[in-house]
């Protein structure tokens, strides 16, 4: 995974904090899922204030009819492993969606975000049909984030 934390001027400019790049070899697995960290070490006054993804290209391989990906929180006292972006389709045999923004239970009323109250991570959850992970030839997904890192300012 190549994660690029964005400078203050990029952040003004895109509105995004962080921009995390995985491909197969972040998400090859012996099974048919696989949870992958994107952001280790949040704390109380941490707050997720946005979520977006791009498929830079879909995912393929053999047997595989589906993959989708979840975008949420886990060491929380309440994890949500689609918090952020409810699970949408990466495959090429499926209806892979190409872009979208955060649709999960932390946006559904205000917007707010999620602000863990202990330490958490943001965490992807690949899930494929038909075949484990490891079969994947190709495949590139980007995930965004605007995260505000209230203790650090001032």
């Amino acid at each position: 995974m190549t994660t690029i934390t964005l400078d203050t001027v990029e952040e003004r400019a895109t509105g995004w904090t962080h921009m995390l790049k995985l491909d197969i070899t972040d998400t090859t697995a012996a099974a048919t899922t696989k949870a992958v960290v994107l952001v280790p070490g949040l704390v109380a006054g941490d707050i997720v204030r946005d979520a977006a993804f791009y498929l830079k290209s879909g995912f393929v391989g053999a047997a595989v009819t589906n993959l989708t990906m979840q975008v949420g929180w886990n060491g929380a006292s309440v994890d949500d492993p689609d918090g952020l972006i409810e699970a949408v389709e990466l495959a090429t045999a499926g209806t892979e969606i190409l872009a979208g923004d955060a649709t999960g239970v932390a946006f559904a009323t205000k917007r707010t975000g999620f602000a863990p109250q202990e330490a958490a991570a943001i965490e992807a959850l690949f899930t494929s049909t038909g075949a484990n992970l490891s079969v994947c030839t190709a495949g590139e997904v980007w995930v965004y984030l605007n995260i505000s890192r209230l203790p650090s300012i001032g």
